[in-house]
């Protein structure tokens, strides 16, 4: 395997696993099997490594997600899948990644949130348009609105201040944003159809 790749393949698990902060250098350089000096011949610090799993983990999201879109059905479909996608990698994220970038590294937190709103509010408005097509979505919703509430939807529920990792199980928080945003944008036959996954399931 590429060098460069297994480094920011690597440290992506360990950030998103323990934290940005609970992870060193020297953690990497043992799950990678290397040398400080082969990390530092391609990232100057932690903090460029770090802003390069960021890059890595959305463009991987994106390709899933437009895999997702392409193969599904209908747009509730669509939705119900990325939203399941979603809560199956959130096995591998705790939490205090997100926190520890947004309070210690308010930069390396602005560019998750870039490349997250970048990525996901254009395939969400995709989403919708096509669901309105099929009568599945309202009309009369904003697309652009809508697809970035959805986003801090999702964002609120690593929030360690509304939602403290010993009270909460963020899985349950974000299957319960899904189920309350799904049922606001729908129609009566997206309700339906929604309800038919719903039944698959439980």
């Amino acid at each position: 395997m590429n060098i460069k790749l297994n480094i920011v393949e690597k440290a992506n698990t360990l950030f998103r696993t323990f934290g940005f902060r609970g992870v060193t250098v020297d953690d990497i350089c043992r799950e990678c099997g290397i040398s400080k000096k082969t990390i530092y011949n391609y990232y100057s610090d932690k903090q460029s490594l770090a802003n390069e799993t960021i890059k890595f983990h959305y463009n991987n999201l994106y390709k899933q997600i437009k895999t997702i879109i392409d193969l599904s059905g209908n747009s509730i479909e669509t939705f119900f899948k990325i939203s399941s996608h979603f809560r199956e990698t959130l096995n591998d994220t705790t939490p205090l990644f997100v926190h520890d970038l947004k309070k210690f590294h308010p930069e390396l937190y602005k560019n998750h949130q870039d490349y997250k709103e970048k990525l996901f509010e254009k395939s969400l408005q995709k989403v919708l348009l096509t669901g309105k097509e099929e009568g599945l979505i309202r009309n009369d919703i904003n697309d652009k609105i809508i697809s970035k509430l959805r986003i801090e939807m999702i964002e609120i529920g690593f929030n360690q201040d509304v939602f403290p990792l010993k009270k909460y199980d963020y899985r349950d928080i974000q299957l319960i944003s899904f189920d309350l945003f799904l049922r606001g944008v729908v129609t009566s036959d997206g309700l339906k159809v929604y309800e038919k996954f719903l039944k698959k399931i439980n």
